[in-house]
């Protein structure tokens, strides 16, 4: 199994600094991608979001053990603890995914990144639902998500408070997958025209306020072997690789 992966990020208007923050670790021939959205809000956010990110990777590429659900949410548990405590006014959304496989892959979430598959037409199909106010009672379309502005009130996030455990699912994804994680900036604030155009590789103008907006892409290749970062961002403050020795 082969796996090409590129990180595009874009400063919104929001914030003076960028808190989306992207986090690739390669052991083998799996990876595990973390895509982060610091909230607006805490002064902390960006901070916290880089520092989860971090903690994740290093320690991904450092374990031996199996990388389970219950290892990851383990492993959140700990950072949590160890961060609360310097973060008192920050909080982030987070999306994992562990590639166990050219079929399989882990799937950990909590807030408003969203993890997509990306069609042949350049057309996103979204594979779960944020934790927002917006569909409390029940799943409903990312799309009319995206219009109300109650999906800006998140139910579940890491916090500083208390730790809230992820959402855990293990899916199967069909040969020769392109996934995408994408903060809310990206699923919420473009179209899907201007989605395709900002994982091609250009920036969307913003014609007033408008949130950070960051795609972690995956290309998962069956058959070929290795990793490859194909990223027009590569060395970016806010994306984070490491290899496993």
């Amino acid at each position: 199994m082969g796996i090409e992966i590129s990180w595009r990020s874009q400063t919104g208007t929001r914030t003076d600094d960028n808190r989306d923050y992207g986090g690739v670790g390669l052991r083998g021939d799996e990876a595990l991608c973390v895509v982060l959205d610091g909230s607006t809000k805490g002064p902390d956010s960006g901070a916290l979001a880089r520092q989860i990110a971090s903690a994740l990777i290093d320690w991904y590429v450092s374990t031996d053990q199996d990388i389970t659900a219950e290892a990851l949410t383990a492993r959140l548990r700990e950072i949590h603890a160890a961060l609360s405590h310097e973060h008192l006014r920050g909080s982030a959304s987070y999306m994992i995914v562990h590639v166990q496989s050219a079929h399989t892959i882990l799937v950990l979430h909590a807030g408003d990144c969203l993890l997509g598959q990306v069609e042949e037409d350049g057309g996103i199909t979204w594979m779960c639902q944020p934790h927002t106010l917006a569909n409390i009672v029940g799943e409903i379309p990312v799309a009319e998500i995206a219009r109300l502005a109650v999906r800006h009130r998140l139910t579940r996030s890491f916090r500083p408070r208390e730790f809230m455990p992820p959402d855990a699912t293990q899916r199967k994804i069909p040969k020769d997958s392109i996934l995408v994680l994408g903060t809310d900036g990206f699923w919420a604030e473009l179209s899907a025209r201007e989605q395709d155009q900002f994982l091609n590789g250009n920036d969307v103008s913003m014609t007033g306020e408008g949130d950070d907006r960051s795609a972690l892409c995956i290309r998962i290749i069956d058959g070929a072997t290795g990793s490859v970062v194909r990223d027009p961002q590569f060395g970016a403050e806010n994306f984070y690789v490491k290899t496993a020795p």
